[in-house]
């Protein structure tokens, strides 16, 4: 039968965008309202038929994995999830805690290091490692006809089997959002991105 894989490519939040760019785009508002509605109408009619439910940074699944999605990253995409759940979707825990706070900590010596080359090197050997891990969690949680949702930073590539079949749901990409916001301030002059990303 296989297995089906929901992958929200998750949109960046303010505080993200102020800490790649120093600044936020003027349609960001608008840009999220657009993003987060076409994800929840198109999640709308499948609830209840997803089983699993996965989201970048959580290292607890169930009610814990709940309070701590309720306290960090984007309120839509923790309204989705609470949904999901409420429909009967399991929240899996999803990272290793020790490979996230790794990831904090290149992401924070990105800003103000001379060495950030070797910094961004390092940081993208994480990101391999990290969703080398994701995938295991996915393989392992998903079981045979099962639907699961996942939310994850644009930047996350995923190897999974070929039973899981992955659609990618949104209305654009986040990525390419920034990227454009990123192309934009460098043709503005405006050189306070932190990492060049």
């Amino acid at each position: 039968m296989g297995r089906m894989l929901i992958h929200v490519p998750r949109l960046y939040t303010k505080e993200e965008f102020m800490e790649i760019c120093l600044t936020v785009p003027e349609d960001y508002d608008e840009k999220s309202e657009e993003f987060w509605c076409y994800v929840e109408e198109k999640l709308n009619p499948l609830s209840k038929r997803v089983r699993k439910v996965y989201h970048e940074l959580l290292d607890r699944g169930g009610e814990e994995g709940m309070k701590v999605l309720s306290t960090c990253l984007d309120e839509r995409s923790y309204r989705i999830v609470k949904k999901l759940v409420g429909d009967g979707a399991e929240l899996q825990a999803t990272e290793d805690p020790l490979l996230v706070s790794e990831a904090s900590s290149w992401l924070e010596m990105m800003g103000s290091n001379p060495n950030l080359g070797v910094i961004r090197d390092l940081y993208n050997e994480n990101l391999r490692e990290r969703d080398g891990y994701i995938s295991r969690i996915v393989d392992q949680t998903l079981k045979d006809g099962e639907v699961g949702v996942i939310f994850l930073e644009p930047t996350h590539k995923l190897i999974l089997p070929e039973d899981v079949k992955v659609v990618k749901m949104c209305r654009f990409d986040p990525g390419d959002y920034l990227n454009v916001w990123l192309q934009k301030l460098r043709l503005m002059g405006a050189g306070g991105t932190r990492g060049g990303s």
